[in-house]
């Protein structure tokens, strides 16, 4: 039930003994039955940890209380016809178990609650269920890097491709982190790069680690070991070791990204991170720049040693050409990169529940906005409106739905769904047609204590549908 409340001022003011007594009045929507209300859902992308039984949420509340049902890739699942799968009491939730066997990895696939009572259907949001994974790293014989010194280097990683992503990092043989500075560091696809190399750089050994959040588990690719070639003998205690020792300078160049140009697409609220990796001697210095106006000081930050310029939350107008420029005293070169902003639907105005009286009019509004223009879909009770019983006092006009002289019998539940290629929205809106005469609620004959010479709120709730007038002759003594 909704409770709603004018503030003040007040519809009515009388005086007694010098103190303000004023009434307030409420209107209750609606009696305490009410069709189902989705409270707690699992989230859209659900990975789960294939050691734990898989538990997909839906609770919901509702007078009388909610049946529920699901389906799993459009099609009705029946949980009774398997033995691992058991729905909680009095909630939709579901309970896979493999104590007696059976993989978690058949269980994929695309899940969604419908709630349901004699005043509608209440869907959950489509759950697509994927179960983690931390394939082994492939087994692999490297053979050792020979490299020039002075030259540019990338050892490549190339961790397995698990669900959710490894996060990679690189050690030595003796489980020590690989140093990184402007010349070594690690890039965001995890390869390592050396924007020139030293001869002490052989004196290690380089093994890219992937460490699996689901499982707690690290692996780890057999090492890459170097051999430099110098045109001078090296031995660590002539040598500089912050400089190639009698090799020639050479102008930038990029090791990441390519060319002179790329592009890069990202959605809205999402994290940009774009990256420039030079090689040269002595080591190119990163900056960035952004065409056609300044970068967004309070938003950008940079990391890797300048290489990674990072946006956390990304706006339509972080969207253009972004320009790094790396140089030495040889020589400057820039790499431009265009990015695109699109953006998986959000809301503009989210349909809510509706309260009318029979022969009134009224309207659902579903406005999302997004990149591309999100589709706008009406279903009625889980189904889509277009297969539903024809209404006559019902007319869709696309992101709007009015009603006209609605009629007892017609309350349902709508859901609207915008959707486009990088996602969407899924809402549940009730629109109850009650025909209920004024009654008041709230105690009778009550006494209130006031103190003499101070405002008095005094709160009338009342319910009916339509809604009742509260008569201006309302009296107070």
């Amino acid at each position: 039930m909704q409770l709603h409340t004018q503030p003040p001022p007040p519809h009515h003011t009388h005086t007694h003994a010098h103190t303000r007594v004023c009434c307030t009045v409420s209107r209750l929507s609606s009696s305490s039955l009410s069709p189902p209300t989705i409270m707690k859902q699992s989230v859209k992308n659900y990975i789960v940890d294939p050691r734990d039984n898989i538990i997909i949420e839906c609770e919901a509340k509702g007078n009388p209380v909610p049946t529920f049902s699901w389906r799993r890739n459009g099609k009705f699942f029946n949980i009774g016809k398997d033995p691992r799968v058991t729905m909680r009491k009095r909630s939709g939730t579901l309970e896979i178990g493999f104590r007696s066997g059976g993989r978690p990895e058949d269980y994929e696939g695309e899940y969604q609650c419908f709630a349901t009572n004699d005043f509608g259907v209440s869907l959950s949001n489509k759950i697509l269920l994927r179960v983690s994974k931390a394939p082994l790293w492939p087994k692999e014989v490297l053979e050792p890097v020979s490299v020039t010194e002075g030259s540019a280097l990338v050892l490549p990683c190339n961790p397995p491709p698990g669900l959710p992503p490894p996060f990679t990092f690189w050690m030595d043989s003796n489980m020590s982190p690989i140093p990184q500075d402007k010349r070594v560091s690690m890039g965001l696809n995890g390869d390592l790069y050396f924007s020139n190399v030293l001869a002490q750089d052989a004196n290690t050994d380089y093994s890219c680690k992937a460490r699996f959040l689901f499982t707690h588990t690290i692996q780890e690719k057999n090492p890459y070991k170097l051999k430099v070639q110098t045109k001078e003998p090296y031995n660590d205690t002539s040598y500089n070791a912050s400089e190639p020792h009698g090799v020639a300078e050479s102008t930038p160049t990029f090791l990441s990204p390519s060319g002179s140009e790329s592009s890069k697409m990202v959605l809205r609220d999402e994290q940009l991170l774009l990256e420039c990796i030079a090689a040269g001697l002595p080591t190119p210095i990163i900056k960035w720049f952004k065409k056609g106006g300044e970068l967004p000081g309070q938003k950008v930050k940079f990391e890797n040693f300048n290489k990674t310029l990072k946006i956390v939350s990304v706006s339509e107008e972080d969207a253009g050409e972004y320009v790094c420029m790396a140089n030495n005293h040889l020589g400057t070169i820039r790499h431009s990169i265009f990015v695109q902003v699109k953006a998986a639907p959000y809301w503009l105005h989210k349909p809510s529940d509706q309260v009318l009286a029979p022969e009134e009019n009224g309207r659902l509004v579903c406005r999302a906005n997004g990149n591309p223009k999100p589709r706008i879909e009406w279903l009625v009770n889980g189904q889509p409106i277009e297969s539903s019983p024809t209404n006559p006092n019902r007319q869709v006009h696309g992101d709007t739905i009015m009603f006209h002289s609605v009629q007892i019998g017609s309350s349902a539940v709508y859901q609207c769904n915008a959707s486009n290629e990088h996602g969407y929205l899924l809402a549940n809106a009730f629109v109850n047609v009650l025909d209920l005469p004024p009654r008041m609620l709230g105690p009778k004959n009550q006494l209130i204590k006031v103190i003499k010479n101070n405002r008095t709120f005094l709160d009338c709730p009342f319910f009916g549908s339509p809604l009742p007038e509260l008569p201006h002759g309302l009296g107070l003594k």
